[in-house]
């Protein structure tokens, strides 16, 4: 005789959506963003279909959430790396923002990527959006303060910080590739990102500044 499926597991509201979400990480982890569904999240989870569908309704609505709480968490390291640098100046703050950055990337890449495949979220969706615009006002928040204390002309504050994003989201990816670190044969990424963020601030911010300082 077959021996009875084992019960399903008991959950609590919030337990259940934060089960869910760690399920998505996951799948994710071992097969991709376009493997994720609801069922299979249910699957792992040991709830039924329906249940998820309560939660989330589709899987845009899953991955939705999912990508969310991403930008939450990266605020949170955004904030936390600044707080550990007592940044004296912007271009310090800069340096830390960026950091911090780098650093959530390599601890959730699963949630890092989600963040960024827009076509498989719902990117209209207002919890995201305030998500998304929080952490990103910490970048314009150094931003300026750069332009505050002189570093950055009000007209270039735009293109500095597409140019320090940038920087900081490619050499995440790179290193979640696993080429970056090959390449360069170093197995510290979070140095490497202190490294290269405190050049790109040397480089075009507080040289700038000096430049600009002795042609006045």
């Amino acid at each position: 005789m077959a021996a009875a499926p084992p019960p399903a597991k008991a959950y609590h509201h919030g337990d259940l959506r934060h089960a869910m979400l760690d399920a998505v990480a996951e799948v994710v982890r071992e097969h991709g963003i376009d493997h994720v569904s609801l069922r299979e999240v249910a699957r792992r989870v040991g709830v039924s279909h329906s249940a998820a569908i309560h939660h989330f309704g589709n899987k845009a609505g899953l991955l939705t959430t999912f990508a969310a709480q991403g930008y939450v968490d990266m605020a949170e390291s955004v904030l936390a790396s600044i707080s550990e640098a007592h940044p004296d100046d912007g271009p310090a703050m800069l340096e830390a923002a960026g950091r911090g950055y780098v650093r959530f990337a390599l601890r959730e890449p699963e949630r890092f990527q989600a963040m960024f495949e827009l076509h498989h979220l719902k990117p209209d969706d207002p919890v995201f959006t305030a998500a998304r615009d929080t952490a990103y006002s910490l970048l314009s928040r150094a931003i300026g303060r750069c332009c505050d204390e002189g570093y950055i002309a009000p007209a270039d504050a735009g293109t500095v910080g597409a140019a320090a994003w940038s920087l900081s989201h490619g050499l995440a990816g790179l290193w979640i590739s696993g080429r970056l670190g090959a390449r360069i044969g170093r197995d510290d990424p979070e140095q490497v990102a202190e490294q290269v963020t405190r050049l790109f601030v040397n480089s075009v911010l507080r040289r700038t500044r000096q430049a600009r300082q002795v042609y006045e």
